[in-house]
């Protein structure tokens, strides 16, 4: 019976992963506000983090992170990487020393997605030496990292959901 439960809530959140990276990566599907789509897998894997123990939050991060590099990002492997790591350590945290909270997990995702983005932006644009970067910067990843610390809050209120409703009592 425990492993029922565990086993269906994790189907629940690689299909939940799988119809976000659907959603993310079909053209025209999402609007773009202010010249800015979501990277609606970023907070998805955080949030499954906050709930769920340590090594499934780790193959969570590694499986988003994966989706992530392939339909968005031109270097495999920057967030696939970065995802399984921070998904690891968000975990051990939340499960040690912080209480899971609507307001704690939009912060932790506020400032973890706004970190990745831009330390990508960083490597991949500035250091890349491209012309004009900081008004490609400005007229599109800041709006984008808005918009996915949005994106953000329903996705934690929906996972919170599937992991109270399939648990172990």
């Amino acid at each position: 019976m425990n492993t029922r439960y565990t086993a269906v809530r994790y189907t629940a959140y690689a299909l939940e992963l799988l119809l976000l990276f659907v959603l993310q990566s079909t053209p025209r599907l999402l609007p773009e506000i202010l010249g800015g789509k979501p990277l609606l897998l970023l907070p998805a894997a955080l949030t499954i983090a906050f709930l769920e123990d340590s090594i499934p939050a780790m193959f969570f991060g590694l499986a988003g992170g994966v989706l992530l590099d392939f339909g968005y990002s031109d270097n495999v492997g920057y967030y696939a990487f970065l995802l399984t790591i921070i998904c690891f350590v968000l975990s051990l945290i939340f499960r040690d020393y912080m209480v899971v909270s609507f307001l704690n997990a939009t912060a932790f995702t506020a400032a973890i997605t706004s970190v990745l983005m831009c330390v990508y932006f960083l490597f991949f644009f500035i250091f890349a030496g491209r012309e004009n970067s900081l008004i490609y910067f400005v007229q599109h990843y800041i709006s984008r990292i808005i918009f996915t610390i949005l994106c953000g809050m329903p996705l934690y209120l929906l996972n919170k959901f599937i992991y109270r409703n399939l648990r172990d009592v």
